[in-house]
């Protein structure tokens, strides 16, 4: 009897075990999305070698209860740049197309997109003021690294879970209309421009088969040689 009620037990936790690593259920073919178009103002005149008044001057975003996508493209169609947070992993794939080369990196668990530079330092302070952004209404934050002081603006209008995994501004729990950022040389503001709700193909959201899969460092390299003339 004692033999039997371990095989029962042993089976139970076996059962328990497989149990909880079933993956997630697919996800359905399309998602509600909250599409958020940012106006890019460039905080320099120059990131490395590249002028920077010829990069371009928007980046799409679209928030789901799975994934949030920022997408940035320019140079004439032939460059695009995607960050696909994963919110339910909580990692940050990066996409890269540079005329015919197409890599992409998946993130570590709460690694930041690459060559997103974060802050050694920083505190948020909300402050209660709330401004129009995009049809969006916003309320001020006031950001301190310790090197400078800034404002940027989150936005209660829609709810995501983790909307800021791929910025510096993990900390914040609400979707942001106007916020600073540097990728590699490249510092900027985004500013909501525009903002629509919408059915989108959740294939999106998905690595197309022809990237190439490749290290942190590989990707950091290609990014950080797109703002050299060599």
């Amino acid at each position: 009897m004692a033999s039997r009620n371990i095989r029962w037990q042993l089976f139970a936790l076996i059962a328990l075990i497989l149990n909880g690593c079933v993956k997630s259920p697919k996800l359905p073919e399309t998602l509600i999305a909250h599409h958020l178009k940012y106006q890019i103002e460039y905080l320099e005149d120059k990131a490395g070698d590249i002028p920077t008044k010829i990069l371009p001057g928007q980046m799409d975003a679209y928030y789901t209860d799975y994934f949030v996508l920022s997408r940035i493209e320019g140079f004439l169609e032939q460059f695009t740049l995607t960050q696909i947070a994963d919110l339910r992993r909580e990692k940050v794939t990066t996409m890269l197309r540079f005329f015919d080369s197409k890599f992409y990196y998946e993130g570590k668990n709460g690694e930041l997109p690459v060559a997103i530079i974060e802050p050694k330092k920083m505190d948020v302070t909300l402050t209660g003021e709330t401004t129009l952004i995009g049809g969006l209404h916003s309320e001020r934050v006031e950001v301190d690294t310790g090197d400078e002081k800034f404002n940027i603006y989150l936005t209660k209008d829609f709810d995501v879970k983790r909307p800021n995994i791929a910025t510096p501004y993990r900390s914040i729990d609400y979707p942001l209309s106007e916020f600073r950022v540097q990728l590699s040389l490249l510092k900027m503001v985004l500013s909501c421009k525009e903002f629509e709700t919408k059915t989108i193909d959740s294939q999106l959201f998905e690595v197309p088969p022809e990237y190439r899969l490749v290290s942190k460092e590989d990707m950091e390299n290609i990014i950080n040689s797109l703002f050299t003339k060599d």
